[in-house]
């Protein structure tokens, strides 16, 4: 469709250039006006308060404008009551010219709480909220300010939701419900709900409390699946250790390694079943027969095994005295042979409490001018060591090692060890198998 002006005058022609020019000179001003806006608007640039103040008297109507020099004024520190006036009438006006803004409603709050309008501030979140109900920040300010009002209970559901949205802020939220309810257990339960990992966060920070019994029964609580599942459960035993907490740390271990189906077999477990040391039921050892799997990111009370030049060490899973499987130590050959951690597994003792430790070694063309020992070691040192596997055997010996355990402490560790006597001594040659390790209180 086309129109057709005809300008046969002098008076339509003069019309024609002044419309021309006022929508022309009217599009520029406001191309221009929005740039000057959007410019001084950018939270990029810092402007004064005198330039702002001035940009609020040129465009009273932008919203981004207004915004921004009550953020400035808010964030000047210079709060006194004029100040403080000016910075929520400001705020008040962005709220008004662009209403679903959260932003905006959430620095007016702020603007009212430091005017001393809790109230008011109060019910400016709750507005922001609705409009924006996942965001981490925004619910992290709206629960913060109900939990210094004391509305503790209510402030749980904004407080779950910026734990959530927000990776970070869930151990921060245990905290703070916690600092605000004076240590009550019962409100940080009502947090977590049935969330896993919210409940592992709070068994976390209770542990860090020195809290041990509280701990204990919110991790107790967890479903046992869910434990398993969990990598928080791993990081816990870890956690109970450094915090000293070693009978805990192996109870919930032990609970971890059946939940994750890593007890060896009933049926092919003839020896772990005369031994006691392959069942979640206690024993001081766990897999002394090693007919049990690791189970991935689970090594604090398992066998920990470390090669070193001097030897190679395996499970020999076609060779045992009992069940299937044995401990295959296979020499290099190097003179001076050593072995201090190569083989271990960290055991809770009762202080005081007198032990036998029971294994069996099967040495094979083993030359060497002294066997290794089985040893217990505490955090203090050596508690015990057997007699050396004799290299002029090839029938299973039995290495016993009895000893006391320290009275100050319950953590220690059962290793394969040799210590040259002397700075150089002969090559240390052949294969030796272990089997049945079996520790029980005297």
């Amino acid at each position: 469709m086309n129109f057709t002006v005809i300008l046969d005058n002098w008076y339509k022609r003069i019309t024609a250039v002044l419309v021309i020019s006022v929508l022309g000179f009217g599009l520029g001003w406001t191309v221009v006006s929005g740039f000057i806006i959007r410019g001084v608007a950018d939270q990029r640039w810092i402007l004064p308060r005198e330039w702002l103040q001035a940009a609020v008297e040129r465009f009273p109507d932008s919203a981004r404008i207004n915004f921004k020099l009550a953020d400035a004024e808010i964030k000047s520190g210079a709060w006194d009551a004029q100040v403080a006036t000016e910075a929520e009438g400001y705020a008040m006006r962005a709220v008004n010219l662009s209403p679903w803004n959260y932003q905006a409603r959430r620095l007016l709050a702020t603007a009212q709480e430091l005017n001393g309008k809790p109230d008011e501030a109060e019910n400016s979140l709750r507005e922001a909220v609705k409009l924006a109900p996942n965001h981490a920040e925004l619910n992290w300010a709206f629960a913060n300010l109900l939990a210094r009002r004391g509305k503790l209970g209510e402030s749980l559901q904004p407080f779950r939701v910026a734990a959530r949205s927000k990776a970070g802020l869930l151990l921060s939220a245990v905290e703070t419900i916690w600092r605000f309810s004076s240590g009550d257990l019962e409100n940080l339960k009502a947090f977590a709900g049935n969330d896993t990992e919210s409940l592992m966060a709070v068994v976390k920070f209770l542990i860090e409390q020195n809290q041990m019994p509280e701990a204990v029964s919110v991790f107790n609580s967890i479903d046992k699946e869910a434990r398993s599942r969990s990598p928080q459960s791993r990081e816990l035993i870890d956690t109970l250790m450094s915090a000293g907490q070693f009978a805990l740390a192996r109870v919930t271990w032990l609970e971890l390694m059946a939940a994750s189906n890593a007890a060896a077999p009933d049926a092919t477990a003839s020896g772990a079943a005369a031994s006691g040391a392959d069942r979640t039921d206690g024993s001081p050892i766990w897999n002394g027969g090693y007919e049990a799997d690791a189970a991935p990111g689970l090594y604090q009370f398992d066998w920990v095994i470390r090669e070193n030049k001097y030897a190679r060490i395996v499970i020999d899973r076609s060779f045992a005295r009992t069940g299937a499987r044995s401990l295959k130590v296979m020499f290099s050959g190097l003179d001076t042979t050593t072995l201090r951690d190569q083989v271990q597994q960290a055991i809770i003792l009762k202080p005081g409490a007198g032990y036998r430790l029971v294994c069996y070694a099967k040495a094979k063309h083993l030359i060497t001018p002294e066997g290794p020992r089985v040893a217990v070691i505490g955090q203090g040192g050596m508690i015990g060591l057997s007699e050396p596997v004799k290299a002029g055997s090839s029938d299973w010996q039995r290495l016993v090692v009895d000893f006391t355990a320290p009275k100050n402490s319950q953590l220690a560790a059962i290793s394969i060890v040799r210590t040259p006597r002397f700075s150089y001594d002969d090559p240390t040659r052949g294969i030796i198998w272990f089997d049945d390790f079996v520790l029980s209180e005297r």
